[in-house]
């Protein structure tokens, strides 16, 4: 099967080529750059889609592509990311329509649900007149615009979406760059790198789902042998842990003994705990259950140990 991944140079979009690529599929690498990646047989920047040579109408596109926050220029960089991430959105279903691809896979985010739900339940419909929360309303809106084009290309075109709400997806060929990494990965560098303690800022007592990327490019690889449907899925773990148990989790993982210091006076976080139903996902997918967190921090630490020697 051909297979177009948009976003391939990203953390999701190196490892899906990779899956890709040893299960035996053709696949081609689209991203901003238009660089190499390992296991893609061809790769072209996203201003150069018009000098793809014709594909299969049966090929699959994968829309994992999105803008990556700096958070030393957190606040600044919403209008950025808002702007790229529709106009990303735009050009892969535009794309799509004019070649005659029928199938997408969209990475879309949990963070598309309104503001204090107890649980994120992807057996019902998000209200869209219901904020999202207002940390990520930019981040949060441009995933329900790729939702809702989704709809629109569907009715109009025939495309059909399989969308994938992922929570925190974690892994090998992460960010090297502490300033734009995620939690689990700046934890990840924390506790490798020279400094003696482990110093944690903020509320420490924040519950977070945390996906092994593993698991991700799993369902996404079989969810090639769906057609024809339209629908969207939790992709998450299903399970929660604090952020302090999460350092303490990577810290023996690393075989780390830093002590932890967390700040003796923190405001709680606003949304303090996250959690997202996976029941269906798992029906959907005959998955019993996905990969507990010390199991995929192993080759996660294993990664990152080998890359930031050599960086």
């Amino acid at each position: 099967m051909t297979i177009i991944v948009f976003g391939a140079t990203g953390f999701v979009g190196r490892n899906l080529v990779a899956a890709l690529h040893e299960a035996g599929h053709e696949v081609i690498a689209v991203s901003a750059s238009g660089g190499p990646v390992a296991g893609a047989r061809a790769a072209l920047a996203m201003d150069r889609l018009d000098a793809l040579p014709p594909i299969p109408t049966d090929s699959v596109c994968f829309h994992v592509a999105a803008q990556r926050y700096d958070a030393a220029a957190f606040d600044m960089a919403q209008s950025d990311i808002l702007t790229a991430n529709v106009e990303l959105t735009d050009q892969v279903y535009a794309f799509c329509a004019r070649r005659g691809i029928k199938e997408v896979r969209l990475a879309s985010s949990v963070a598309v649900y309104p503001a204090g739900l107890p649980v994120m339940d992807d057996a019902r419909a998000i209200d869209l007149n219901a904020a999202p929360h207002s940390n990520e309303a930019f981040y949060a809106w441009s995933k329900r615009w790729g939702e809702i084009a989704a709809a629109l290309y569907a009715d109009r075109y025939g495309i059909s979406t399989l969308c994938f709400r992922l929570s925190n997806p974690y892994g090998p060929m992460d960010s090297l760059d502490p300033k734009a990494a995620h939690v689990l990965p700046a934890f990840v560098m924390r506790a490798l790198g020279p400094e003696p303690r482990f110093a944690m800022r903020g509320d420490p007592y924040v519950e977070r789902d945390f996906i092994w990327v593993g698991d991700v490019v799993r369902v996404f690889l079989a969810s090639l042998s769906w057609s024809g449907r339209s629908e969207a899925f939790n992709l998450c773990s299903g399970e929660t842990v604090t952020l302090l148990d999460l350092a303490r989790a990577i810290l023996r993982g690393a075989g780390a003994e830093k002590p932890i210091d967390l700040e003796t006076e923190f405001a709680p976080a606003a949304v303090r705990v996250r959690r997202s139903s996976a029941e269906r996902i798992r029906e959907a997918f005959n998955i019993d259950r996905f990969t507990d967190l010390d199991t995929g921090l192993a080759p996660t630490i294993a990664w990152y140990r080998s890359a930031l020697s050599h960086a």
